[in-house]
């Protein structure tokens, strides 16, 4: 292989992009392949991402000048976090980071659509295609085309020096390369919904549905996570293990899953319950918490991985957007700084794996956590969050990863 390399990159979300922003930035060829079709401008609007110091660090380092500003300007801050009951008697509150920090060292919170656009700026049609599905890739020692060949579904072919997987969850990168990868299931069952509820502004809504983000913890082993969106809508998540629903809850509707959720909550505030009977049917789906089971080291080649493809892990105190991102900066940056890419890879994998598998176990204990048949841990940490009121070092304590 001579001169910089040629990178194919499957999958053009987070971190998809953002590395392709890491490799333009340095001055190295790439081509992004994205299953879906290009979308509209509104695409994504109610779905928030929060990205912590680290994430924005490797924003502002991938990304032109002109995209890092437009990423300042459409983000909402940290804003508060909240924690109450099942009745909406608070618990903690999370005030939003203080002002004052420079932009790439704050965490942060944007719609998916908002921060999609950012990382497409200077990306135009020639560098990412779009409705072009993966299928499988083989390495070649064709000196002229390089040395990998991906396939998509539609019969083309495109070739490149280096393949990076960055293909979601379901990875068929990571199927191929590393076939005895596995997702754990938690057992865990996420109902998700939006909600805009009828007549109502967002200063009609109890307090702490308006803070950025609420998460509802109660005696029982189940909970809930809102966020407040523009215009008074509401993203809700109710958790609870797979065995408090019906066995064929995953194939219902949203109109029946609606009915499911608002009866497992029919007890909590009024608040609460209205944001469940209030929502789209269109906006309520199942979601099954998984997460990557830690995968040994691998020899290293020319075809890798990044974000979910490797690393995905339950939303619950997850921080997949973040280290995505964090994936796709150091990646960018091996390969710019090693004329080996197999040792630069080598090097990006080893240190990806440590702090990658990290996130996925911390977010699989707060999603265990969450959904913990043990009534009297559970009433311990409700006790703990009260404390953590009203004492600094305890809040400090309990929330050293907030934001990360």
């Amino acid at each position: 292989m001579t001169g910089t390399p040629h990178v194919l990159i499957i999958g053009g979300g987070i971190g998809g992009l953002c590395l392709a922003q890491g490799l333009r930035k340095a001055g190295l060829g790439f081509a992004v392949y994205e299953r879906g079709p290009a979308r509209a401008d509104d695409d994504g609007e109610d779905q928030r991402v929060r990205i912590g110091p680290q994430g924005a660090r490797a924003l502002y380092a991938c990304l032109p000048p002109e995209a890092w500003e437009e990423f300042t300007a459409c983000v909402e801050g940290g804003g508060r976090s909240v924690f109450v009951t099942e009745r909406l008697r608070e618990l903690l509150v999370l005030p939003q980071p203080a002002a004052g920090r420079a932009p790439q060292h704050a965490t942060h919170s944007t719609s998916a659509g908002a921060l999609r656009r950012v990382l497409l700026t200077g990306l135009d049609g020639h560098l990412v295609h779009f409705d072009r599905e993966f299928l499988r890739y083989e390495l070649t020692e064709d000196s002229v085309v390089g040395g990998v060949r991906a396939h998509f579904t539609d019969g083309s072919t495109a070739h490149g020096d280096l393949l990076a997987g960055a293909d979601g969850a379901d990875s068929r990168v990571r199927g191929q390369l590393l076939p005895h990868a596995v997702r754990a299931d938690t057992r865990v069952l996420a109902v998700t919904g939006g909600t805009e509820p009828a007549g109502a502004e967002p200063d009609e809504l109890p307090g702490p549905l308006t803070a950025a983000s609420t998460s509802v913890l109660t005696p029982r082993s189940d909970a809930m996570f809102c966020t407040a969106l523009p215009r008074g809508r509401v993203r809700w998540t109710y958790v609870a293990k797979a065995t408090a629903y019906p066995r064929d809850v995953e194939h219902l509707d949203g109109k029946a899953l609606r009915a499911v959720v608002a009866e497992l909550i029919a007890h909590w505030h009024p608040a609460l319950v209205r944001l469940v009977a209030e929502a789209d049917p269109e906006t309520v789906v199942p979601v099954r918490m998984l997460g990557m089971e830690p995968v040994e080291a691998w020899p290293p080649g020319l075809v890798t991985l990044l974000g979910d493809a490797i690393h995905a892990m339950p939303a619950l105190g997850g921080t997949g957007a973040t280290t995505a991102l964090r994936d796709a900066r150091l990646l960018s940056r091996l390969l710019a700084r090693r004329r080996d890419p197999v040792q630069a890879i080598a090097a990006y994998e080893s240190e990806m794996r440590a702090y990658g598998f990290e996130a996925v176990a911390r977010s699989l204990r707060v999603t265990r956590s969450a959904t913990s048949d043990s009534r009297p841990a559970r009433t311990l940490f409700r006790g703990v969050l009260r404390t953590a009121a009203h004492s600094g070092w305890v809040r400090a304590a309990v929330f050293r990863d907030v934001g990360e």
